[in-house]
């Protein structure tokens, strides 16, 4: 997965201002140091964080950082100013790094809601270097109350998440 992740990441960053040398600078930062400083690095690098996670076989730690990243993402992006290619690094990161940690965590319904709970604790917990939580709190709100919903909707559809995931092959943990 980090040969598709990087080229794609370090590519895609080069479109936005002062992202290309962060971009580069994650290849060689360790995974534990990403996890320091993650209050205060562009959302991208929580996926590239969460790629390696799950490469490793650390899927529950891969979705928790994923989900971080989606939140943060996803802030970043309905805040007023956001650019158009940060919407195009965030699709192709949803593609290339959400998907696969996706597969991996909805094979148990408990660790998902897991994730995103963490995702949720871990934001609100930790300031942000990219959006201001202060200057945009209405479009937080909207952000994490999506992340909400989400896992009210996995906890009230735990067995039709099971069969759905039987009937497409997929791992029930």
């Amino acid at each position: 997965m980090k040969r598709l992740l990087f080229p794609l990441l370090l590519c895609c960053a080069s479109l936005l201002p002062g992202h290309a040398q962060a971009a580069g600078n994650l290849d060689g930062m360790p995974s534990a140091q990403i996890a320091e400083q993650a209050e205060s690095l562009h959302p991208s690098a929580l996926y590239v964080l969460a790629a390696r996670l799950l490469g490793e076989g650390k899927g529950q730690e891969a979705a928790n950082w994923m989900y971080a990243g989606q939140i943060r993402y996803r802030f970043m992006l309905a805040a007023p100013g956001a650019a158009a290619n940060d919407r195009v690094l965030f699709s192709a990161l949803t593609e290339q790094v959400g998907r696969p940690v996706n597969e991996y965590i909805a094979g148990d319904p408990d660790e998902w809601i897991a994730a995103m709970e963490w995702a949720l604790a871990w934001d609100e917990a930790h300031a942000n270097g990219v959006t201001s939580k202060a200057a945009h709190s209405a479009e937080l709100a909207k952000v994490r109350q999506g992340l909400i919903d989400l896992i009210a909707e996995v906890d009230s559809r735990r067995e039709e998440l099971r069969r759905h995931r039987i009937d497409n092959g997929l791992e029930n943990r």
